[in-house]
């Protein structure tokens, strides 16, 4: 369900997520959540953008309060339930993520991450809106890695 450092499988993450809005729903709350996804900058074997991207996550799971849900969605792919954090705050919280991932040290290799970010219910009022939206038009964060 979960690795050694509390990440959850997309299975587990989309449970928590669809309970999450029908929690929502019925005591009127809101949460947000963000989407990062690694893209490796050069075509190198994928054995290190895991590697990467275990050493990511670490670092995510490091940053975020004990409540939010963490989940490896895809590969290269990681989303993050916020709870009962609003539009503004999940733009903080994107921001400052976005900061240490740019400062991040990937060692030698680059990596572009793109991100993405909805607040139910002002943005999306279900999972499918809510995944839409995360997967139209990434924004793109500065890149990490060497420079």
């Amino acid at each position: 369900m979960f690795d050694s450092v509390g990440i959850f499988a997309r299975e587990a993450f989309l449970l928590f997520l669809d309970l999450e809005i029908k929690r929502a729903r019925r005591y009127q709350n809101f949460f947000s959540v963000m989407r990062f996804e690694l893209c490796s900058e050069g075509k190198k074997p994928k054995s290190k953008g895991a590697k990467s991207l275990k050493s990511l996550l670490k670092l995510i799971r490091e940053e975020m309060r004990e409540t939010d849900v963490i989940g490896q969605t895809r590969d290269n792919e990681v989303m993050i339930l916020l709870p009962y954090c609003d539009c503004a705050g999940a733009n903080c919280v994107n921001m400052r993520l976005g900061d240490i991932i740019k400062d991040f040290h990937f060692g030698n290799r680059e990596f572009t991450i793109n991100s993405g970010l909805v607040c139910f219910p002002v943005e999306a009022n279900d999972m499918a809106e809510i995944m839409n939206k995360l997967s139209q038009g990434p924004q793109t964060c500065p890149t990490a890695g060497l420079n």
